[in-house]
């Protein structure tokens, strides 16, 4: 599975991310390609503690959410989100993904991380899939 701390998936997705320049068709969803940035940065905010966190499900749905979702299953289209990362940027794109990539290396940095409010406790190769799958999918839904 890619990883966020595996440098060739790093350099992947960095490129994926790079491509973005605004002329993008969402495939799904309501989100503008700033505001995807901006909920896609507010996860990893999250990871290292930038955004406190409350467990959306018990502990027992946690991991088993974590172990269906976070490795086995592709994430659904048009999910709901945690209420911390709903997304409302009105900033441009460029802008989004400069704080988007000052996250990404915050996150390479830290050794402390935080819960996950749907998955639980993470460690930080579970972070580093769980980001990673994360922006994959919302690249996705830009044709990135």
């Amino acid at each position: 599975m890619r990883t966020l701390l595996q440098p060739s998936d790093y350099e992947y997705i960095m490129k994926r991310l790079n491509s973005l320049d605004g002329s993008e068709l969402r495939q799904w969803g309501t989100m503008s390609e700033s505001q995807m940035l901006e909920h896609c940065r507010k996860q990893i905010e999250m990871a290292i503690g930038k955004i406190p966190t409350k467990p959306l499900f018990p502990r027992p749905l946690q991991w088993f959410t974590k172990i269906t979702f976070g490795y086995y299953i592709p994430w659904p289209k048009n999910l709901i989100t945690a209420p911390e990362m709903v997304a409302k940027s009105e900033e441009k794109l460029d802008v989004e993904l400069e704080k988007l990539l000052a996250v990404v290396s915050a996150f390479l940095e830290a050794e402390k991380l935080h819960p996950h409010p749907i998955f639980g406790n993470l460690t930080k190769e579970d972070w580093g899939l769980i980001i990673y799958k994360h922006l994959d999918h919302h690249l996705r839904q830009f044709g990135a």
